[in-house]
C-alpha cells in the first residue's frame, strides 16, 4: 500500500467508514510501526482524538472505553493522532487553508473545492498534476478505472497529464468533454460564464460535446499546442483560435543565435516562428516572401515578433481560426 492509499484508508477509519479488514490492517500497521513523539497540529488534535475515541467505542461495542484510555489505547490513539496530524500537515499548510480547501469523500469519490484566493496544486494517484484555480472544484474517484481516468471540473484548472496510452485522461464539464493520453492543457468552465474554453500547452487533445460519443462525435475537434477552442453554451458552436499567449518550444530555436536575424528572407523567419510555436503562418502574396529582415526578436512574445517583422516589410497579419495570414505590398524601397 502506497502513501496515497494509506491516506485514504486513514480518513475512512477516522470517519467510521472502514471494513473489518481495513480496521484490522490499521491496527496491525500501528502495532508494527510505532511512532516517536513529535508535535501535532493543536487545532486538529482534539478533534481527531474525539474521532478515535468514538471509533474505538463503536468497533468494540463496549461503553467502558468512554472512560480514560488504558496505556495501550493511549499509545494507539497517539499514533493515530500523529499519523492524522502529519496527513493534515501535508494536505493543509495552515489553519487558513483548512477552511479554504474543502475535501469531501462520498462513496469512493473525492471532491476538492478551492475557496481560497490562490491556485492549489492537486497530485493525482497516476502521477498527473492539477492546478485548481480559485472558485473551482474537481471531483475524481479514489482509484481510476482500468480503461480511463475520468475527472469532473467546475471552474478552471490546468492539467499536466501523465502519459498512459492504455488509459486516456478525460475531463468532463457541464457541456464539453476533453480527452487526452498525455499532455498539458487548461479548461475554463464556470457555471456563470457564457462559454467554455480549452487551451492546449503541449500535445494533442480531443474536445467534444457531452452528449456526443468520443468515437462518433460530429462536433468534436482536435487541438494541438497553442490552440484553443471556445464553446458557446447557448448556440452550441465551437470556435477555434490561437491562445492569447502562445508558449515557445525552446528546442526549436537554434542554440547559436536564437531569434536573431541578419538579412534573412521573411519566409524563413516565419518558418522559424512556425516551428517554435506550432502555429501555421501563411504568406498570401509573393511580394512579401522575398523581403529581407534584420533584427533580434529574442524575449518577445509571438505577436510582438510578428508586429516587428510585418512593420519592417510593409505587411500586416490576421488571425483566422488557428492560422496566421500575412499580406503586404512588398519590400520598402
Amino acid at each position: 500500500m502506497n502513501q496515497f492509499e494509506f491516506d485514504i484508508l486513514l480518513k475512512k477509519y477516522l470517519a467510521g467508514e472502514h471494513s473489518p479488514a481495513e480496521e484490522k490492517f490499521v491496527q496491525e500497521y500501528l502495532d508494527n510501526n510505532p511512532f516517536d513523539e513529535s508535535p501535532v497540529f493543536e487545532f486538529e488534535k482534539e478533534k481527531i482524538g474525539n474521532r478515535i475515541r468514538k471509533q474505538l467505542n463503536k468497533s468494540t461495542g463496549n461503553e467502558r472505553f468512554l472512560i480514560p484510555f488504558s496505556s495501550w489505547l493511549k499509545g494507539m490513539a497517539a499514533s493515530l493522532i500523529l499519523v492524522a496530524g502529519c496527513w493534515f500537515g501535508f494536505q493543509y499548510v495552515s489553519k487558513k487553508e483548512i477552511s479554504e480547501i474543502q475535501t469531501i469523500e462520498n462513496e469512493g469519490v473525492i471532491e476538492i473545492k478551492n475557496t481560497s484566493n490562490s491556485p492549489q496544486r492537486i497530485p493525482l494517484e497516476d502521477g498527473s498534476i492539477v492546478i485548481l484555480q480559485k472558485k473551482s472544484s474537481l471531483s475524481y474517484p479514489e482509484h481510476f478505472g482500468e480503461t480511463k481516468r475520468l475527472v469532473y471540473l467546475h471552474g478552471e484548472a490546468f492539467f499536466q497529464i501523465k502519459k498512459n496510452p492504455a488509459k486516456p485522461f478525460i475531463v468532463s464539464t457541464e457541456n464539453l468533454v476533453t480527452q487526452v493520453l498525455g499532455t498539458s492543457f487548461t479548461v475554463k468552465s464556470y457555471d456563470e460564464a457564457r462559454s467554455i474554453e480549452v487551451q492546449v500547452a503541449t500535445g494533442r487533445v480531443s474536445v467534444y460535446e457531452v452528449a456526443e460519443k468520443a468515437s462518433t462525435s460530429s462536433n468534436g475537434v482536435i487541438l494541438t499546442r497553442n490552440q484553443k477552442i471556445v464553446f458557446d453554451k447557448k448556440s452550441k458552436k465551437m470556435e477555434l483560435a490561437i491562445v492569447s499567449n502562445p508558449i515557445l518550444n525552446q528546442t526549436a530555436i537554434p542554440a547559436d543565435r536564437g531569434f536573431s536575424f541578419l538579412e534573412t528572407p521573411v519566409k524563413d523567419a516565419f518558418l522559424m516562428l512556425e516551428k517554435a510555436y506550432g502555429i501555421d503562418i501563411v504568406i498570401e502574396n509573393d511580394a512579401v516572401e522575398s523581403c529581407l529582415f534584420t533584427g533580434d526578436l529574442t524575449d518577445l512574445t509571438l505577436f510582438e515578433q510578428l508586429d516587428l517583422i510585418c512593420k519592417s516589410v510593409n505587411a500586416t497579419y490576421e488571425r483566422r481560426g488557428t492560422t496566421l495570414f500575412v499580406r503586404g505590398e512588398g519590400c520598402p524601397k
